[in-house]
């Protein structure tokens, strides 16, 4: 292990930076959204930090005492990444106190948490390099090798953050472990640790583990606050998809039920039992446009369940008429089932026996791809944030609507945009 540690580490490293930048993605979400825009800026903003880490990086390599200076740019690495769950909030808010501009705030959202940490993790390559070298004869060799690991190290990091960590353990959560993994990778540098900095390392990880178990422990908290009515509370999860925050509020003094995914409003409910299944926005109220049609309605599809507050209206109000609702996110369902009445729907209107309401974890564009079902009815309310699934947009979707209609049949979808002027472009 002793000959391979500085390999180990950089391989780590890497991970972790990569990790680091989907992180970014869903923290600044809930505040700017996580457009195509967002991702450029957390993209350029995170390779702009590496880039100058690695300058100095080997100004640093140049001089001595090098493996010291690499336990102090990952002891100041954990440090920092320790902070941003710390001020996230109080930053990202300032932000849009100042700008209300998406570009900006995300450029400096990007810079203000992540440029820091960045920087100092991107100051190790030239560093390990260094310490690896032990003639000029090799020096391409030992270069090639060391930034084959450290791409294999990222990529590792963007499948296991991306696929694993983020949805199983939320981004906050997360960042503490992260820190954690960075301390304990300052043994490994030397295995020669003073006996004050082995207790400090240590205090400092045990700090993190109680820091960790404190967000899962109030966010849990939060989320039977939310239940329970709380105006003043909110629940945050990661899903595989995107940065949920459940919370309550007000809508023309009465009591709605908010979902919202990366910054856009995807789905409320009221929270008065009578009204549960009543429709909060209006946009959703114009579906029913689809009875004023010469056909008769009784097979319905609708693309995008979100808090499934449609489908809701549309078993309660319309007798023995079916629907089939495509969510791509099966945690967002669960999440709808839990805050958003539908595990109630499911039990007041007896939809496991009768089958009235179909539920389809899956990508929209998939299912009208491989779908042979024919609908009466098909209805597109499929987001991300404020913007809509754009595979769903094409000619080639619109083709595949058409094929899976029964003749006559009706295609309604939500766009949100302005009829005219700079907001109207889709």
């Amino acid at each position: 292990m002793k000959k391979y540690r500085f390999e180990a580490i950089l391989f780590v490293v890497d991970a972790i930076c990569m990790i680091l930048e989907l992180i970014a993605s869903r923290v600044i979400s809930p505040y700017f959204g996580n457009s195509n825009v967002v991702w450029t800026s957390v993209i350029g903003i995170i390779l702009l930090s590496g880039s100058i880490g690695n300058y100095f990086g080997g100004i640093i390599a140049d001089k001595d005492y090098t493996d010291k200076k690499l336990k102090v740019i990952l002891f100041l690495s954990a440090i920092y990444v320790f902070i941003i769950p710390l001020i996230q909030e109080y930053v990202l808010i300032g932000i849009t106190n100042i700008t209300s501009n998406i570009k900006i705030g995300a450029i400096l959202a990007t810079i203000m948490l992540f440029f820091i940490p960045s920087v100092l993790m991107g100051l190790i390559t030239p560093i390990i390099v260094k310490l690896k070298l032990e003639s000029l004869t090799t020096a391409g060799k030992v270069s090639g090798k060391i930034n084959a690991i450290a791409t294999i190290g990222g990529i590792s990091g963007t499948f296991l953050g991306g696929f694993f960590l983020i949805p199983n353990f939320g981004s906050v959560q997360l960042l503490f472990g992260l820190a954690i993994v960075l301390l304990v990778l300052i043994p490994l540098v030397d295995f020669k640790l003073k006996s004050k900095s082995t207790l400090f390392i240590t205090i400092m990880i045990i700090i993190s583990i109680i820091f960790m178990n404190f967000f899962i422990v109030e966010n849990n908290k939060n989320g039977e606050a939310v239940l329970n009515g709380n105006t003043n509370k909110y629940v945050s999860y990661d899903t595989q998809y995107g940065r949920v925050l459940i919370y309550n509020g007000k809508r023309d003094n009465k009591n709605v039920r908010i979902l919202n995914i990366d910054s856009g409003y995807e789905s409320a409910t009221y929270t008065d039992e009578n009204e549960i299944n009543e429709l909060v926005f209006e946009y959703t109220k114009y579906y029913d446009l689809m009875f004023k049609s010469s056909n008769e309605i009784q097979n319905t599809l609708l693309i995008g369940g979100a808090g499934y507050s449609y489908p809701k209206y549309y078993i309660s109000h319309y007798e023995n008429k079916n629907m089939d609702v495509v969510e791509i996110d099966g945690e967002i369902t669960e999440l709808a089932k839990k805050y958003f009445y539908l595990d109630k729907l499911i039990k007041d209107y007896n939809l496991e026996e009768n089958k009235r309401l179909n539920l389809i974890t899956e990508d929209g564009r998939t299912y009208l791809n491989n779908n042979t079902k024919k609908y009466d009815a098909i209805l597109n309310d499929a987001f991300s944030g404020s913007s809509p699934a754009k595979t769903l947009t094409t000619m080639e979707a619109a083709q595949n609507i058409k094929k899976s209609l029964n003749e006559n049949g009706i295609y309604l979808t939500n766009v949100i945009s302005s009829l005219e002027g700079e907001n109207s472009k889709f």
